[in-house]
């Protein structure tokens, strides 16, 4: 099941999958208590194992008028292959496109790019290290 959750549920996921080496209050993320933005969280019975956090963002240098970010999307390791990413992934993207966006993005970490790409992303420019964290990629979904 996917349904809407707080800010605060998404960080101890973000901890334990995204950056460990943070603390729980060092992974409130710009945006994260924005009124357009939409924390969505993927369930298995009552244990939440899925998380992604989407809100209305331009990508940085570049013109896109109804852009959304996709940001802090995690699935714990347990259930990875399971289809909680897909599905939790489809619900932000339709999330943003009745919100009226016309373009997903996300920095995506580069050992995930194929997961995205699935999904109808694609890579655009060169892989970028963000400090601390490692090599990522920008990807993009148009929306009809």
């Amino acid at each position: 099941m996917i349904r809407p959750i707080t800010a605060a549920e998404t960080r101890p996921l973000r901890q334990r999958v995204l950056r460990p080496h943070q603390s729980l209050e060092e992974l409130a993320y710009p945006g994260d208590d924005d009124a357009g933005t939409v924390h969505l969280g993927a369930f298995a019975g009552d244990a939440l194992v899925g998380i992604a956090s989407i809100y209305p963002e331009p990508p940085r240098g570049r013109d896109a008028t109804g852009a959304y970010r996709l940001r802090g999307m995690a699935t714990a390791p347990e259930v990875r292959g399971g289809g909680y990413g897909g599905r939790l992934l489809e619900a932000a993207v339709e999330h943003a496109r009745a919100s009226g966006a016309t373009l997903v993005w996300c920095n995506a970490r580069v050992p995930v790019a194929d997961f995205y790409r699935r999904y109808g992303f694609r890579a655009e420019g060169a892989v970028f290290e963000l400090e601390g964290i490692g090599p990522h990629v920008y990807m993009a979904r148009d929306l009809p």
